[in-house]
């Protein structure tokens, strides 16, 4: 028997003191420019774009408002050595490309595909690579750099680009975080699609030192350097062949409501479901695995088809506003399902019980399937897992040590899956029989319901409250929130 629970997860905070009052002061002031820089950028570009008739912003107008257009990285185009003056041009660059989705979408549809005979003429222009990634370590940052950064590092990704082959000279990419599965310093090799700034074809970063059990960086030199918001990353599973960026995983987190960070992994897979066959493949039935939050399931399975088949309790349309998001995912709406899935029995909050409610995003729902706050229907939804979802139930009276009645809420854990409809299996009605004497089959019939009746009478209060314990369970919607670029 296992006990789904919360598990609640505190960072701590590491204060490492300053070597001497001058560094102190040094790092404080840098904090400060960076705090009054983000706030500048703020104002030069609005923090969503989801209204009608939003103006666009040209993306070189965009770098020359940043203070990262071409005159102003002259440092890095043109620098014989990686030194402290270029890696600071390179930090403000890293950091001041952020900008809403909604803009870079745009921008990105007019990259220029990256030619290796030609190769990116250094501008205020965008550069699209596909290829390979085979190289990908954190370039280490003093105690300036990181005050400006606001992290410890920056990630350095070396393509092999597909259109130039394994003989032709690579690009390097330098990323605030690369994708989290690449492993550092390690040889890899993982599809990789990146849209950047590129930055100049002299001096290079060169990560180190490396660990003393890995691979240095690779010898060979690279023919152009890229600054990136981030590297797509589309393995060769069935979701990613759907064209699923698991990149976007990076930043959903476990264990809570839908938040800005999950935003654009929710929205990215809606768009790729939709790529799916009418009856695709079943993933994974066994629920128990994923319900249960101390085998944290979901840390190495997400993006893993999963196949939910139970009673859809709830169905509810969510209207998607942002115009940009339903060109995106070609839908206006999607639906939110609640499935009560048969388990082993299992104890929840103390209370004994043998289904599980799984939370199902889906693109539309079959002609004609009732929907609701109250419905009943039989479903099956093959998906993939995003994420273990947590919200809270209704609130509930409790008695604390000191003996002090207290209201607080209790709350539940699921699982959310994401998938492109729902299979309808309605109970079919029940026809004529052949060759079954009338009078018997009106016989058993009336039999049967007055056994039906009897029960029905003595078990309708239990009934009733059954169901409203499942009920109690599930919350009124979920609305995946703005994203935040």
């Amino acid at each position: 028997m296992i006990r789904p629970g919360i598990h609640v997860w505190c960072p701590a905070w590491v204060v490492s003191p300053l070597r001497s009052r001058r560094s102190l002061m040094r790092a404080v002031v840098l904090a400060s420019m960076a705090t009054l820089m983000a706030a500048r950028e703020s104002r030069l570009v609005p923090a969503a774009h989801a209204a009608e008739g939003t103006p666009a912003v040209a993306f070189a107008d965009f770098l020359q408002e940043r203070g990262i257009d071409r005159a102003a990285r002259d440092t890095i185009e043109h620098a014989t050595a990686w030194d402290a003056d270029v890696q600071r041009v390179a930090i403000r660059v890293l950091r001041r490309l952020g900008a809403p989705e909604d803009l870079w979408r745009g921008w990105k549809s007019s990259a220029t595909p990256y030619r290796p005979d030609a190769s990116a003429e250094i501008g205020d222009g965008l550069v699209t690579v596909q290829g390979r990634a085979v190289f990908v370590a954190p370039q280490p940052l003093d105690e300036e750099e990181r005050a400006l950064a606001g992290q410890e590092s920056y990630d350095v990704v070396r393509i092999v680009p597909e259109a130039a082959g394994s003989s032709s000279s690579p690009v390097d990419v330098i990323v605030l975080r690369a994708p989290r599965a690449w492993v550092r310093w390690r040889v890899i090799d993982e599809p990789a699609v990146v849209i950047g700034l590129p930055l100049g074809k002299g001096s290079m970063p060169r990560p180190g030192p490396a660990p003393t059990d890995g691979t240095s960086w690779p010898e060979a030199p690279a023919s152009l350097l890229i600054a990136a918001t981030a590297v797509e990353f589309r393995p060769a599973t069935p979701l990613g062949s759907l064209g699923m960026d698991y990149a976007l995983f990076d930043a959903v987190r476990d264990g809570g409501k839908l938040v800005a960070g999950d935003t654009n992994a929710v929205y990215g897979m809606l768009k790729a479901v939709g790529g799916l066959a009418d009856d695709p493949s079943a993933g994974r039935t066994d629920i128990v695995p994923i319900i249960d939050p101390s085998q944290r399931w979901f840390e190495r399975h997400r993006g893993d088809p999963v196949s939910i088949v139970g009673v859809a309790r709830k169905a509810t349309r969510i209207a998607i506003d942002e115009p940009w998001r339903r060109d995106q995912t070609g839908i206006d709406a999607y639906w939110e399902l609640f499935v009560f899935v048969d388990t082993p029995p299992l104890q929840v909050d103390g209370r004994e019980q043998d289904s599980y409610p799984i939370v199902c995003l889906v693109r539309d729902v079959p002609a004609g399937m009732p929907t609701g706050d109250s419905i009943s229907e039989r479903v099956r939804v093959n998906g993939f897992a995003l994420k273990r979802y947590g919200y809270p139930l209704a609130n509930v009276d409790i008695l604390s040590s000191d003996g002090d009645e207290a209201l607080r809420g209790r709350r539940m854990e699921t699982a959310l899956v994401v998938g492109r409809s729902a299979e309808w299996r309605p109970i079919p009605p029940m026809g004529p029989t052949d060759g079954f004497p009338t009078w018997l089959f009106l016989g058993i019939v009336a039999a049967v319901a007055a056994l039906i009746v009897a029960g029905f009478l003595s078990g309708r209060r239990e009934s009733r409250l059954a169901r409203t314990r499942s009920r109690e369970e599930l919350p009124e919607r979920i609305d995946v929130p703005p994203g935040t670029g």
